[in-house]
């Protein structure tokens, strides 16, 4: 039975969207559970309650034991070739198309926003499109990547330089190398969306800040509570690939 959508919810999020001069999304997992991506926080299904990320997803993680990295992460690689955009994602990327979204600022790294036709992006964690030689600088992409790990003995992906390729995100423990756009085009936000996440990693989840500090608005749209919710002016715990359609609809008959 399809969810029922707060119709009050979806015209309040509209007339904000409509009334904003420079909105700006924030997305996280939440968005792409719709593909059937798992989130990480998500009481009883999300991955980090099933492995403990600094164990297996942290810079020295990977860098002592690539074997253990790969293990864990090989199945993540795997799944983006048989996902597709979701409703959500093709919302977001409808709205940008309307010219109401300016800026998208996402922490995930499956590249369905790009699927779906989202054009200006930030990706503060980086992508799992490409693998980098931590040694040479080489870059691949996710398929050969593949392809090395399957062939490789150890199931490593080793460069010709006798480097290691890593998947080109931001692993626990890096700085992020997109941190300063995303803080500038928060600055620049009347509004602020975040989309699907629990706003719990650092220092992502201080962008909405940003947009407050200077007069901004903020809407939330996430199942979990977060620890800005107090400072929304609407805060929605519906399912996303339902809910914002509705606020495209919606904004077609304004």
């Amino acid at each position: 039975m399809k969810n029922i959508i707060d119709n009050e919810k979806v015209h309040r999020v509209a007339e904000l969207i409509k009334e904003s001069k420079y909105t700006v999304v924030l997305t996280g997992a939440g968005v792409s559970t719709g593909s059937g991506i798992a989130d990480f926080r998500t009481p009883g299904k999300g991955i980090w309650e099933k492995v403990d990320p600094f164990k297996v997803t942290s810079i020295t993680a990977f860098e002592e034991n690539p074997q253990r990295f790969y293990h864990f992460y090989r199945p993540r690689i795997e799944i983006l070739s048989r996902v597709s955009p979701n409703p959500a994602h093709k919302a977001i990327a409808r709205l940008e198309e309307m010219g109401y979204i300016k800026c998208l600022i996402t922490q995930n790294i499956d590249n369905l926003h790009q699927r779906a036709g989202s054009k200006k992006i930030i990706e503060v964690h980086g992508t799992l499109r490409e693998a980098v030689c931590r040694k040479c600088g080489k870059m691949i992409s996710s398929e050969v990547l593949l392809k090395k790990i399957e062939t490789s003995e150890e199931k490593v992906p080793y460069c010709k330089c006798g480097g290691v390729f890593k998947p080109n995100v931001v692993l626990f423990g890096e700085m992020l190398p997109n941190l300063d756009p995303a803080i500038f085009e928060s600055m620049r936000a009347d509004l602020m969306l975040t989309i699907g996440s629990s706003l719990q990693v650092s220092p992502v989840n201080m962008l909405p800040q940003y947009c407050l500090d200077r007069g901004g608005k903020l809407i939330i749209i996430n199942f979990m509570s977060t620890h800005l919710d107090y400072l929304a002016g609407v805060v929605i715990k519906e399912d996303v690939c339902n809910f914002l359609p509705a606020v495209v609809e919606a904004l077609k008959t304004k």
